[in-house]
């Protein structure tokens, strides 16, 4: 049991079901702000796999020579895409949090009655 770890994030998830279980007996306006708090959620844990851990990436070539740095090329304008490996996750990541905050924006429209 050494190995195994609890992650906090679980009960969010098992919190989110049980609101969306039994959104017919709850308020809508309730249901609509969980909802939206998820896909929140998701839309951070999105923004973090995508600008990657420890900072903007660097976007120089550099060189050293007799203890200089030397910069070999201008930087480039405009954002850097994140790691290959970090796309799929953050793109799902997105989706699903658009959807949430869609969904939790239908659930609010309709429990104030429009």
């Amino acid at each position: 049991m050494r190995g195994l770890r609890f992650d906090w994030r679980w009960l969010g998830v098992i919190a989110v079901l049980v609101v969306l279980t039994n959104s017919s007996r709850l308020p809508p306006l309730l249901t609509a702000l969980v909802v939206g708090a998820a896909g929140v959620w998701l839309l951070y844990m999105g923004w973090q796999t995508w600008v990657r851990e420890g900072g903007p990436p660097e976007r120089n070539r550099v060189t050293y020579w007799r203890g200089q740095r030397i910069e070999l090329a201008p930087p480039r304008r405009g954002p850097a895409l994140p790691q290959m490996r970090a796309i799929g996750p953050a793109v799902l990541y997105f989706i699903l949090g658009i959807v949430l905050l869609l969904a939790a924006g239908v659930i609010g429209m309709r429990g104030i009655g429009l």
